[in-house]
């Protein structure tokens, strides 16, 4: 029984270390070791919520739900599912990230409960989802980035028309007010990136653009 639940601790914690390596892989704010750990504390609280108390079940005059605890694994990672969140001047980013932590609650919580078919499924799933999806996306509908400019304001009608040149889709555009002692202002321009458009020749384009004093792409 006991080498059962230590199984199911490693298990879970690989499952979760799998996508937490794809989340590594593309830098993003929770890792390999945030899911490994996700994973492990997980089945921990499964395991205790479904067998931590059953020297005192035996009493008549105690009843004990054994979902109580786990139920509460569900809640608790909306609290670290948000630290994963950015919001910046209105942009959001991050929620993948958070929904992978939250997936990877979910399968240390199978896992932990002796599911293992439905731990190993669901990690499979939430890599396709991961990865495939995000190739079929850029192959068919584009890759999308986020745009900040450090610039003059006459340069802004420049960029955006440098950007429709290129055949950049461009969503929300955001302006700052311009500082009284450089003189510039931050834009930031949601766009989308066909398969055609190399990002490296765009930035060196949009930086030669006069007024344009630096550029980040995210």
């Amino acid at each position: 029984m006991v080498f059962d639940l230590l199984l199911r601790i490693a298990l879970a914690g690989a499952l979760g270390g799998l996508i937490g390596m794809e989340r590594q892989l593309r830098s993003k704010e929770a890792g390999l070791r945030t899911h490994v750990l996700v994973g492990i504390g997980s089945a921990m609280f499964m395991i205790v919520s479904k067998y931590g108390f059953s020297d005192i079940l035996g009493a008549s005059h105690i009843e004990l739900d054994p979902s109580r605890i786990a139920a509460q694994v569900v809640s608790g990672m909306g609290f670290l599912g948000a630290g994963t969140i950015i919001i910046q001047k209105q942009m959001v980013k991050g929620l993948t990230t958070a929904a992978g932590l939250w997936v990877t609650a979910a399968i240390g919580l199978v896992v932990g409960s002796g599911m293992y078919e439905i731990g190993i499924y669901g990690t499979l799933l939430a890599l396709v989802v991961l990865e495939t999806f995000r190739r079929i996306s850029y192959r068919f509908i584009g890759r999308n980035l986020t745009l900040i400019f450090q610039l003059k304001p006459k340069s802004v009608p420049l960029v955006l028309i440098a950007l429709q040149r290129r055949e950049v889709r461009t969503g929300k555009v955001i302006l700052a007010h311009r500082d009284a002692e450089t003189g510039l202002c931050e834009m930031m321009v949601d766009v989308t990136l066909s398969r055609k458009v190399v990002p490296e020749k765009m930035y060196d384009v949009l930086l030669e653009i006069n007024g344009v004093q630096s550029l980040e792409i995210h």
